[in-house]
């Protein structure tokens, strides 16, 4: 560290990490632009601490400042400086040694080591909604890293983090489509005890049948869109529907009765996983428009939803005997669960079952 006659200063806090000194400061969001000058992602890789900026995170991590102004929460940016910055603090107590000032000398050049895809989405942010220019961002500075080094911390700082389970991230939302399924499954003892609110893979050991975003995605299925403002009145509707879902599914009910583990439910039937799930949600948006939908519901009960009934379920929910899960499985699983529940097919869904069934008679 050195004396800095020009440069850019920030209040900051001096840490200690692995022997060496690191700086936090916050730092305003219309500052960023000016910090970070260098896009150091265009340099060849051996050259850089970094990776590719990849330019289709940026709209959604915009669109979620946007759409969450008065909501939004980022963790901290970390940035590496080449080049001569200073610390002075403001007295030499235990606690005022390590206040102070951090200056970064203008010559130096400032390299973003975790964080470069919020500060392109705080920026593109900032375009449309100015009102966030005083807002402020946490920067961890490191100082005197050579390139090697900065690489290692990259590497440390994106090995180890594991992004939370989606299931997990519905049931810390408050968002209108997290409230819709959490309120539902909050005020039923089957569906709290079934459904797996914290992961989005269930082990064989795991006693949960269904995880919360699978269940979250078949809800969603119900509705043309879901609300602030009717997300309590729709969440009424879809426990209905659920529940009586659950009356004519004898695996759930096994289940939910400690009588068959949800291990073995998964290994023998298509009815206990997330694509079939999201098939009845389809189903469920037609049903629900019928006056009679609790009865037609129940023929549910009839069907053979067994891994080894391959005549159903091959092709749609099954590929090779196996459970495949993707929108189209989905779709298709539930244009043959309303063949057998005796509803009518879409033009579209005809044409869809014509072109499945042609191919699977090929086969």
């Amino acid at each position: 560290m050195s004396t800095i006659t020009s440069g850019t200063s920030f209040p900051a806090i001096r840490g200690l990490q692995a022997g060496a000194e690191y700086y936090i400061v916050m730092c305003s969001l219309k500052r960023l632009r000016k910090v970070f000058t260098f896009d150091e992602s265009s340099l060849p890789v051996g050259a850089r601490a970094q990776r590719t900026l990849n330019l289709e995170r940026i709209p959604e991590i915009t669109n979620y400042i946007l759409s969450q102004r008065d909501g939004y929460a980022f963790s901290a940016i970390t940035a590496c400086i080449d080049g001569a910055s200073a610390f002075s603090p403001i007295g030499k107590g235990t606690h005022e040694a390590n206040i102070g000032t951090l200056t970064i000398d203008a010559d130096a050049e400032v390299y973003i080591t975790d964080g470069q895809h919020r500060n392109a989405a705080i920026l593109e942010a900032l375009k449309q909604d100015p009102t966030l220019a005083d807002e402020s961002i946490s920067v961890v500075f490191f100082a005197d890293k050579t390139l090697e080094e900065r690489q290692r911390i990259f590497k440390d700082l994106n090995l180890y983090p594991k992004k939370a389970d989606r299931s997990l991230g519905i049931t810390y939302d408050n968002k209108p489509t997290a409230l819709l399924t959490k309120e539902l499954i909050y005020s039923s003892p089957v569906f709290l005890k079934l459904i797996d609110l914290e992961r989005n893979n269930l082990g064989p050991r795991s006693k949960k049948l269904l995880t919360h975003s699978a269940f979250n995605k078949a809800t969603r299925e119900l509705f043309d869109k879901v609300t602030a403002e009717n997300h309590q009145e729709l969440s009424i509707v879809a426990a209905q529907y659920w529940q009586a879902v659950y009356q004519s599914m004898r695996e759930w009910q096994f289940v939910f009765e400690d009588k068959v583990s949800s291990g073995d439910a998964r290994k023998h039937s298509v009815n206990v996983h997330s694509v079939t799930l999201q098939a009845l949600g389809i189903v469920g948006k037609q049903l629900l428009k019928l006056p009679d939908w609790q009865h037609k519901l129940s023929a549910l009960a009839q069907i053979n939803w067994d891994r080894s009934n391959k005549a159903d379920w091959e092709g749609r929910c099954m590929v090779n005997g196996e459970m495949s899960n993707n929108s189209s499985r989905a779709k298709a699983t539930a244009v043959r669960i309303k063949r057998l529940l005796k509803l009518p097919l879409s033009a579209k869904e005809q044409a869809d079952e014509l072109k499945l069934t042609g191919a699977n008679h090929e086969q």
